[in-house]
């Protein structure tokens, strides 16, 4: 592989370490046996992700927007463009460097993280992850909260410190100014909002030219040209209806019910409460449950459990390995997660394009099979808007995604801009701006015409339902986070910037993946599929308990392993997961096998996640290419 000028350049700037230890062994400078193992696993998941995953990243697989049109056509030149950014990690250390060195700072402009949060005498700011730091409120921290609520140049912030604390030491106030940068109580403007796609343009000359010669993986734009028929379209747009009937929280999760409960109990309804009183947990009700945990809490058995288990069960006994959802097979699910007579209003689904050839997809012989399906319009496709001008950067995209419609007739749509929770996923949340108006959080902003900050903003709740509101003119207000960072996760987003994104939707279905339910505790569940739809693929547990120890070789362990695929009806090739990737298997090969066995052995559950494949000719209509498809949809009424 690594003879492969190609992949070799891939691997490269997609993990300098790798490339750098596989030259080394290549080169005779070979580590111990276990090293070179781990180098090869490594580069055996980077060669099937090469040809078989389509998910952007770096030169492995890039980006281009498809058409509508009368007929299947597909065009792939050589003229692509690679966008590059600095790498977020050594562009954050370069500038930590400089904040450290007040010396450095004199000019630049800082102000206070607007996450800040005062309680009992002291300070409390997001860290990295789902942790936060905590500072004594001390006269020195008082002072600088007060003197940098607006952006204010550094040294005037040291000049205040020396006046109100001519005895202490000059080295001692700027220890304590670069403190406050280390652990984000400050925000300099060397750290540019997310809409900001380049953060390395606001540097200053020497700085920016330290983060360009660290270059992140770059964005691919395709030099491709893909039309699709309307009836693929309307084939996502079936789909996506269907999953939002079968959603399992129609009415918005348990979390969110409770928390507007408990808000329409201490403040009524059609009251409206400043965003801070109601999110501080000792003013106000705090955030909801599971804002900050990783888990959730247990839950009760539903009717659309029961309906699940039995449905996935009989297919299990008449090995059956997918069945076909009917209408009133739909409506009963429905039925039984209760309607909530409320339609999400945008959302985008990922899907696949089965087919052997264009003209297959021209007669309608083809299957979409749903990947995944997004929280809102630009969750998936937002970071790439830089480098599609006619999808998000510009003032023609920025009015159609200003025309999507909203929860809340009468409300406004504006744009949620905020820093990732950890820095090495920094590049998920820069985007381009794209509406007149933002709502900016933890960031380092002037204040300015279009621009809210959460001080100016208050939450309501009628009819049951949250909205979220401009504090000032009584303006309804519903944001678009155009990330696709699963805020489920909890430490890649800032607590306040997930309610903030999902508050006006917590009451509506909450549209993802077919959810399984309590079925999903299965060894195996099936296929579903819907008209030309597959909503969800065939699915398999592996658990390491029930295969060979580590003590086992390769070929010990593979006869359990294919024991176990034919008393389950496993196929030869699979897709194997881990949260939102897959990476294709054929366990017919041995390597393969050894890469499953490798995925489990580094498992914290024991678990390997093994979806159905898709068939070998499936991506024959676009000449073999592995590819997703990304529709943004909006709700007709």
């Amino acid at each position: 592989m690594w003879a492969d000028d190609t992949f070799r350049k891939a691997i490269s700037l997609a993990s300098p370490d790798l490339a750098r230890q596989v030259t080394s062994i290549l080169d005779g400078h070979a580590p111990k046996v276990r090293r070179v193992r781990r180098a090869a696993l490594a580069t055996a998941r980077y060669a099937i992700r090469h040809t078989r995953r389509s998910t952007p990243f770096g030169l492995f697989a890039g980006v281009a927007l498809t058409e509508v049109g009368d007929m299947t056509e597909v065009r792939f030149g050589d003229r692509h463009q690679a966008v590059a950014r600095p790498d977020p990690v050594a562009l954050d250390a370069a500038i930590s460097g400089w904040e450290a060195d007040g010396g450095r700072m004199d000019d630049v402009e800082v102000c206070v993280n607007n996450l800040a949060k005062q309680r009992s005498g002291r300070v409390h700011v997001p860290a990295e992850g789902a942790s936060e730091f905590s500072l004594a409120l001390t006269p020195a921290v008082a002072l600088v909260l007060d003197a940098a609520r607006l952006p204010i140049r550094y040294a005037a912030l040291a000049d205040r410190l020396a006046v109100e604390f001519p005895d202490t030491a000059a080295h001692h106030r700027t220890g304590l100014l670069a403190q406050l940068l280390q652990v984000r109580l400050l925000r300099s403007s060397l750290r540019p909002p997310a809409t900001v796609v380049d953060p390395a343009d606001a540097l200053p000359p020497a700085l920016r030219d330290e983060a360009r010669n660290n270059p992140a993986a770059p964005d691919l734009r395709l030099d491709a040209t893909v039309r699709l028929p309307k009836a693929v379209w309307t084939e996502a747009e079936t789909a996506a209806t269907a999953l939002t009937r079968l959603a399992m929280h129609p009415a918005g999760t348990r979390e969110w019910r409770h928390y507007a409960e408990r808000f329409a109990d201490r403040y009524g309804e059609g009251v409206e409460v400043p965003l801070e009183t109601v999110t501080d947990p000792e003013q106000g009700l705090g955030l909801p449950e599971g804002f900050g945990h990783v888990s959730a809490p247990p839950r009760a058995m539903t009717r659309r459990d029961r309906l699940l288990l039995e449905l996935a069960g009989t297919a299990a006994v008449e090995r059956r390995r997918s069945v076909v959802l009917s209408d009133a097979m739909i409506e009963e699910l429905e039925t039984a997660a209760g309607k909530s007579g409320v339609t999400p209003p945008h959302l985008e689904v990922c899907v696949q394009v089965q087919s052997g050839s264009t003209h297959a997809v021209d007669r309608g012989d083809f299957r979409l099979r749903v990947f995944t399906v997004s929280r809102a319009a630009g969750s998936m496709t937002g970071r790439f808007w830089h480098l599609l001008p006619g999808a998000g950067a510009g003032a023609g995209a920025g009015a159609a995604y200003g025309d999507l419609p909203t929860v809340d007739p009468g409300a406004e749509l504006a744009q949620l801009s905020f820093h990732a929770g950890r820095v090495p996923v920094d590049v998920l949340t820069r985007v381009p701006q794209v509406l007149p108006r933002l709502v900016s959080v933890g960031e380092f902003r002037h204040r300015a015409r279009g621009v809210l900050f959460p001080s100016d903003l208050a939450v309501g709740c009628r009819g049951g339902r949250l909205y979220l509101t401009e504090a000032a003119t009584g303006t309804r207000l519903e944001l678009l986070a155009p990330t696709a960072i699963n805020f489920l996760w909890n430490n890649c987003t800032p607590p306040l910037a997930r309610f903030l994104a999902e508050v006006s939707r917590a009451g509506t279905p909450q549209v993802t993946w077919f959810d399984w339910g309590a079925a999903w505790t299965l060894p195996f569940t099936p296929a579903l599929h819907h008209r030309r739809s597959i909503l969800v693929a065939a699915r398999w547990k592996l658990r390491g308990r029930d295969l060979p120890g580590r003590a086992a070789t390769l070929e010990e362990w593979a006869g359990p392993l294919h024991a176990w695929r034919a008393r389950f009806g496993v196929p030869d090739r699979v897709l194997l997961a881990e949260d939102d990737q897959q990476l294709p298997l054929d366990l017919r090969q041995s390597l393969h096998v050894d890469l499953l066995r490798a995925h489990l052995a580094a498992s914290r559950t024991g678990v390997a996640v093994l979806y159905d494949a898709p068939p070998p000719d499936a991506d024959g209509w676009i000449g073999g290419r592995a590819h997703s498809l990304v529709v943004p949809l909006k709700a007709r009424s």
